[in-house]
């Protein structure tokens, strides 16, 4: 990669650099992330793990790809038939999971595609509450009680 040109945070992380084999051009080569889980959160799942993002994937389907397990929070949990008509929607085979919840509301604070949009107080909660261990904590326990009262009464 190119992106660390200038800088000095190869140097202090031992990151090598490498020459490129086409253009003689000198660039850091970065090992490879092999998460433990990737736990990505989606519009459809089955209870097969087979899942659909309706909308912008951003890097979810390459973590999948990257991790050793994978654990998928679905909207909503939909029939298999969904992933028959339109197979080319599946950007998770269910064999790659091993877990899948049904957690409407599961990316608040954050958006979710045709669901929701971002809770910008949400947001600043946790942007305040996470500097500390402890804050954390407190959010976390806080927006369990939340999810403990069920979506009519967020």
């Amino acid at each position: 990669m190119r992106g660390f040109k200038g800088s000095d945070i190869p140097e202090r992380s031992g990151i090598q650099t490498i020459d490129d084999p086409y253009t003689g051009e000198t660039l850091h080569a970065i090992p490879a992330l092999t998460p433990d889980w990737a736990i990505i959160h989606v519009q459809e799942a089955n209870i097969d793990g087979d899942a659909r993002i309706l909308g912008p994937r951003y890097f979810d389907v390459e973590m999948t790809r990257a991790a050793k397990g994978v654990i998928i929070t679905a909207e909503k949990i939909v029939s298999s038939e969904v992933f028959i008509e339109e197979p080319e929607m599946s950007v998770v085979p269910g064999f790659m999971v091993s877990a899948v919840v049904e957690a409407p509301g599961g990316a608040l604070p954050c958006s979710c595609a045709h669901a929701y949009g971002v809770d910008e107080d949400g947001m600043r909660r946790y942007m305040e509450l996470s500097k500390t261990a402890e804050g954390l904590k407190a959010y976390l326990e806080a927006e369990d009680s939340n999810l403990a009262a069920g979506p009519s009464d967020r």
